[in-house]
């Protein structure tokens, strides 16, 4: 290199610029081309569901499959509905379950309710009169404001690894740059290279990957369902509108019952936010699935499900126990 003039080695850093930017285009040409797989049920059939077009013309696909009490999904920031399906096929068989993609395209004049307005969009649009609401990272603040705003459509909420509020201020400098590098491996690499790099982060617990036994579950989601079949820009405008409030203010006057599921491991959204959650919420449970970071409901969907099971039998139970009491005319 030392030996090149001037207009060599502007050549070589041109050849060079070309062929990454050539290989930008083609791993984001492969990740459009991305299918997520179906959720299916236990015999293999795809859960049932269509396309919903919101009031502004937004389409997105959902699932609205079973009977019984609803429970209502909201994704993360990725949005996919697939994100869930260690659970609405599990689920479907004693409830109805109804879940919908995040929408990808706003107006300029789009704030977080507009991604609320979806959630009340999608209930009316299929007869959903009164429900559970569970929500998961960005789907959780969905979630509470929903509950802040439409208190008498919940019968209860549940929240997943949640945030109120956007803050870096738990993440350093170095782990920062590990956040924006495992995003890239993940995204713009060849799929086995990116699945040794998600192994590395899922060691060391960076960004949405764990150490927990069902990692390979997460990295599987990652490479097929969740980050790499969404534009990066669609999954931070989303999020983008969350970073304009604070959600804690209104939590104390949401009355509905809550859960409030966490892995402890998870360093994206930290054990703290949800904590002072929980707190804030005037009936609130906290239950941490053990081993797990900020995705508990993929890397150990099996402890998520008992949790969240447990918690509708017992929400189910106090609601009973409240009818028959009225009845009684007790005071």
């Amino acid at each position: 290199m030392s030996g090149l003039g001037w207009p060599g080695r502007f050549a070589l850093g041109a050849a060079a610029g070309v062929a990454g930017v050539g290989w930008w285009l083609a791993m984001t040409r492969r990740n459009q081309a991305l299918v997520r797989p179906p959720v299916r049920d236990g015999s293999g059939e795809a859960l049932p569901g269509g396309v919903i077009e919101y009031s502004d013309g937004e389409r997105v696909e959902y699932v609205d499959a079973g009977s019984g009490d609803a429970l209502v999904w909201v994704p993360g920031a990725d949005g996919p509905k697939e994100t869930f399906r260690y659970q609405l096929p599990s689920f479907a068989r004693r409830h109805r379950v109804v879940c919908a993609d995040l929408r990808r395209e706003f107006a300029a004049e789009d704030d977080f309710d507009r991604m609320v307005d979806d959630v009340a969009e999608l209930v009316d649009a299929r007869g959903v009169e009164r429900f559970v609401l569970i929500g998961v990272s960005l789907g959780s603040a969905i979630a509470m404001r929903f509950a802040h705003r439409f208190p008498e459509r919940l019968r209860g909420m549940v929240l997943c690894n949640p945030l109120a509020h956007i803050s870096y201020d738990h993440v350093g400098v170095d782990d920062l740059a590990l956040i924006v590098l495992a995003r890239f491996t993940t995204r713009y690499l060849p799929t086995e290279v990116s699945r040794g790099f998600a192994r590395f982060w899922s060691r060391h617990g960076i960004w949405v990957f764990d150490d927990s036994p069902g990692r390979e579950a997460l990295i599987e989601y990652a490479l097929f369902t969740g980050p790499r079949t969404v534009r990066p820009a669609v999954a931070t405008a989303r999020v983008a509108r969350l970073r304009k409030i604070d959600l804690r203010p209104g939590l104390a006057d949401t009355a509905v019952p809550a859960l409030v599921v966490k892995g402890p491991r998870d360093e994206y959204c930290p054990v703290e936010w949800a904590r002072e959650i929980t707190e804030l919420l005037p009936n609130a449970e906290y239950v941490p699935i053990p081993g797990t970071g900020h995705g508990s409901h993929i890397s150990r969907p099996g402890a998520f499900n008992e949790t969240l099971d447990d918690w509708l039998q017992r929400l189910r139970a106090r609601e009973e126990a409240e009818e028959e009491s009225v009845e009684r005319g007790d005071a």
